[in-house]
């Protein structure tokens, strides 16, 4: 059910980003930090779940501008238009659009926490998983998908 969720998440973020304003973003710092596995029990998604829908009302989506940094990255990104805590937050990696260019680079984005100030603030984490604790070069981009 996990599954069916976030590929339909994962669609109508595609969706939602093109149809919203790009969200104003901030850096704060830079760290680095070892990378840890840790590996979960896979779930069987025959188990007889009702599928669950939501309301289209209740996404908010957005781009930030990241570009080159010198390592992990702390990063905000403020304007998403939410005012409590919301229940979803989704963020991925993506080379600027007008820069398409097929580097190597492998990231993570790791959701930190959101706030309600600044018009909803979602704060977060960028790594390089090919070669830790380096930076990289290009314009870096985050897509977040909010579900409130």
């Amino acid at each position: 059910m996990k599954r069916s969720l976030i590929i339909g998440l994962a669609f109508i973020a595609c969706t939602v980003v093109l149809r919203t304003r790009l969200a104003q973003a901030q850096g704060t710092s830079s760290s680095t930090q070892s990378v840890v596995k840790a590996q979960g029990p896979a779930e069987d998604p025959t188990m007889g779940e009702i599928p669950q829908t939501v309301d289209p009302s209740r996404f908010l989506a957005g781009v930030c501008t990241v570009g080159p940094r010198s390592g992990d990255t702390l990063f905000r990104c403020f304007g998403f238009g939410f005012s409590s805590s919301p229940t979803l937050v989704l963020c991925q990696t993506r080379n600027n659009p007008k820069q398409f260019t097929n580097f190597p680079d492998q990231f993570a984005c790791q959701i930190i926490g959101t706030s309600s100030q600044n018009n909803g603030s979602v704060f977060f984490r960028i790594r390089r998983l090919d070669l830790p604790g380096k930076g990289w070069g290009q314009n870096l981009q985050a897509n977040i998908l909010i579900v409130k």
